[in-house]
């Protein structure tokens, strides 16, 4: 080695150079499935920053654009946890949640729903997902840590 020169660096293991099969921010290859995360928002940037946020817990993401898109997602899928806006175009997130609580399919009507708004009327907001059986409530913006600190209130880690 010369005089002020450096070794080359050794490359950094990370998800796309040991397996460059998987895409990043797609499921663990392991034999444990990864929870799977239902996002219903009418906003294409707040999903992914949604998904930004949550990358920390390996989920797999599904994505609706609407609550009546959302409900036939939910009801055709595995879902773990239901992330939803209440203003969206036609079906609000308080009444999505309403027929997510009353669906046939027990498991579907227990899943953790996380309810979010912008709405200055925060109060009422609140209480409309409360009635419909929401498990949690949070204004939009919402942080990483916030919305982490909620999601592992009503979505332990899966045991392995």
């Amino acid at each position: 080695m010369k005089a002020g020169t450096l070794p080359s660096p050794e490359p950094i293991p990370n998800r796309t150079t040991t397996d460059p099969a998987r895409p990043v921010g797609s499921r663990p290859a392991s034999g444990t499935a990864g929870q799977r995360v239902l996002l219903v928002d009418d906003s294409r940037s707040i999903r992914t920053l949604l998904k930004i946020y949550l990358m920390a817990r390996n989920f797999e993401f599904l994505e609706a654009e609407s609550a009546e898109e959302g409900l036939k997602v939910a009801e055709a899928e595995s879902i773990d946890l239901i992330l939803t806006d209440f203003h969206m175009d036609g079906m609000n997130g308080a009444d999505f949640a309403a027929q997510i609580r009353a669906n046939a399919n027990p498991k579907l009507a227990k899943v953790p729903i996380l309810m979010m708004t912008g709405d200055p009327n925060v109060a009422e907001v609140r209480a409309l997902g409360q009635k419909a059986g929401i498990s949690a409530f949070v204004r939009k913006p919402v942080s990483c840590a916030q919305l982490m600190t909620l999601v592992d209130t009503i979505l332990p880690l899966p045991r392995k």
